[in-house]
């Protein structure tokens, strides 16, 4: 997820055309939810704003974890979106916000997700705002590294003796070549298989 959220705050730092082209306030704070909808007394919190709530899901039979992102927009309060007000085009900034958004997020990918997925969104409300919340769902990979992660023994082939016109089968254990892995998975072996030497049996070194 740290890659992820990296990858959203560079997408909008690179790109405040997306809003000022619009004639749109640029996002003032983008960062993790931590309830300040609730509590924004307790938070440093510039309006307009873009809060993200994640839920990870671990995957089943090897497959990526889903990743569920909870992208909640605050904006400062505003009027005239009223079928009769004069002020209409000004009032519906807010929807045009919200749609600078979900451009920035739509297939958003980082080095460790898929493309971010748009799920749906909703009004909410709390004793402080009146806010939208946009959902996206995508595929990320596990974090597997770990402080108990088992250590691999490493060891080598000497020699393969070969007799008569038999066929002699080493397992050679693969190991990965990152120092993290998936414990899960046991060590896939690589079959050898050598045709025995004209002339009978004989020692071919390793």
């Amino acid at each position: 997820m740290e890659t992820l959220y990296q990858k959203i705050i560079q997408t909008f730092n690179a790109h405040p055309e997306v809003f000022t082209g619009r004639t749109l306030p640029v996002p003032r704070t983008i960062d993790i939810d931590y309830g300040q909808a609730d509590d924004p007394e307790g938070f440093e919190l510039f309006l307009p704003a873009v809060l993200l709530n994640f839920d990870i899901k671990a995957g089943t039979n090897h497959e990526p974890d889903v990743l569920t992102l909870d992208v909640t927009v605050l904006q400062e309060p505003g009027t005239g979106t009223e079928s009769f007000s004069d002020r209409r085009s000004e009032g519906l900034q807010y929807l045009q916000f919200l749609n600078a958004v979900k451009y920035c997020f739509n297939h958003l990918a980082s080095n460790d997700s898929s493309p971010l997925q748009y799920a749906g969104e909703r009004k909410a409300a709390s004793q402080f705002f009146r806010f939208h919340v946009i959902n996206y769902t995508c595929f990320i990979d596990r974090y597997s590294d770990s402080l108990h992660k088992p250590v691999m023994a490493f060891g080598s082939i000497e020699s393969i003796r070969l007799t008569g016109a038999s066929v002699v089968e080493k397992k050679v254990p693969v190991y990965p070549d990152i120092e993290t892995y998936d414990n899960q998975l046991a060590f896939p072996v690589k079959t050898i298989v050598l045709p025995p030497p004209p002339g009978g049996g004989g020692m071919i070194p390793g």
